[in-house]
């Protein structure tokens, strides 16, 4: 069986490039990865901490549910559609789905980490 004993360094990462790995979700079968699919992933499901997720609410209301699916309980910011923080009555009904609930219905936005 042949084997590499050399190969091409390259030190620049670019969205262009592809990675290899295991997808453990599906019977950890070998995959192709992009630098960007890879961050694209961790920025939609905020696995890495830190990084905040809008979660828009275009239309007034007065019960907020956003269903996030980090598995986790992140901490919550809300603002009206002016830009001023809210405060509501925060319940997080499981690690995957908030309920917010305000004295008033409005429209803004939510920002998880």
């Amino acid at each position: 069986m042949p084997r590499i004993s050399t190969y091409p360094k390259d030190n620049i990462v670019t969205g262009n490039d592809i990675w290899i790995g295991s997808d453990g979700d599906n019977g950890l079968i070998t995959k192709n990865f992009s630098p960007d699919a890879l961050a694209n992933y961790y920025l939609d499901t905020g696995l890495l901490g830190g990084l905040s997720k809008q979660y828009p609410f275009p239309v007034a209301s007065l019960i907020w549910t956003i269903q996030h699916n980090y598995n986790k309980f992140p901490s919550i910011t809300t603002v009206d559609s002016s830009g001023n923080v809210v405060v509501g009555d925060i319940f997080y009904n499981d690690s995957n789905l908030i309920t917010v609930t305000f004295s008033a219905p409005f429209s803004g936005t939510a920002f998880l980490n």
